[in-house]
């Protein structure tokens, strides 16, 4: 019974639709479910969750902004430069959203052998087929259509996290729980673009990604990416050693 319990919640997550432009294709982002369960453990000292009202800002504003400066981000990475000059329905977001400092970062190149061997290397959802730069365009396709129409496919699934899901403890504690919130834009962004970063040269984290941990209360999920890619680095710096 808690099992169809949990399986119900995660396909009513992920399978939310809307008329709006779908946008993005579905990845899957390898991950240690030793160190997850660990994270998810410890779900019950995380903060409680703050309101909606308690923001200076809307679920909509939230998910925007976090996902435009996600965005810049990897434009900034890829070299590839953003086409978005106006966005009627975030104007102000988008204006403030580029006053922050965009980082920049590089990712260290791994043989396949050390991607199959490590789920702390999400970049291996990427191929020929679609590869991290086919995923930009992606997030810049739904960001056209949350800027012309306010809403997309992929913000009704994050409110729904937050309007259904983010009070249940049995999601919060369940593995399914990160498939299913990395199926939404804004939080696999988080994870690649965190896990890629360096300890020496932190990225600066955004107010509404900070917002979007809070709304959701998926705590465990900052937890589990911030000792992921400790680990990881880790990994690497053995791996040269070595070499």
């Amino acid at each position: 019974m808690f099992r169809f319990f949990v399986v119900s919640l995660l396909l009513s997550l992920v399978g939310c639709s809307h008329q709006a432009k779908v946008t993005g294709v579905t990845r899957e982002y390898p991950f240690s479910e030793e160190l997850l369960r660990e994270a998810q453990n410890n779900f019950g000292r995380y903060p409680a969750n703050i309101s909606e009202a308690e923001s200076s800002k809307s679920a909509r504003r939230v998910y925007f902004s976090a996902l435009y400066y996600q965005y810049l981000t990897l434009g900034n990475h890829l070299d590839m430069v953003s086409n978005l000059n106006s966005c009627p329905q975030f104007h102000h977001d988008k204006i403030e959203t580029e006053s922050f400092i965009v980082p920049q970062f590089s990712m260290i190149k791994i043989n396949q052998n050390e991607k199959e061997l490590s789920p702390y290397f999400p970049e291996i959802a990427f191929n020929k087929k679609f590869s991290i730069r086919d995923h930009f365009l992606s997030i810049q396709d739904e960001i056209s259509v949350l800027c012309e129409e306010g809403v997309s496919d992929n913000y009704f699934k994050f409110d729904n996290l937050i309007t259904h899901y983010a009070s249940k403890s049995t999601f919060h504690r369940h593995p399914e729980a990160m498939k299913s919130v990395l199926k939404i834009p804004v939080f696999a962004n988080y994870y690649l673009l965190k896990m890629f970063q360096s300890s020496h040269r932190q990225f600066p984290v955004h107010p509404e990604e900070k917002q979007m941990i809070h709304l959701t209360r998926t705590h465990w999920f900052e937890s589990y990416v911030a000792k992921a890619q400790s680990l990881r680095e880790k990994m690497i710096r053995t791996k040269m050693v070595q070499r």
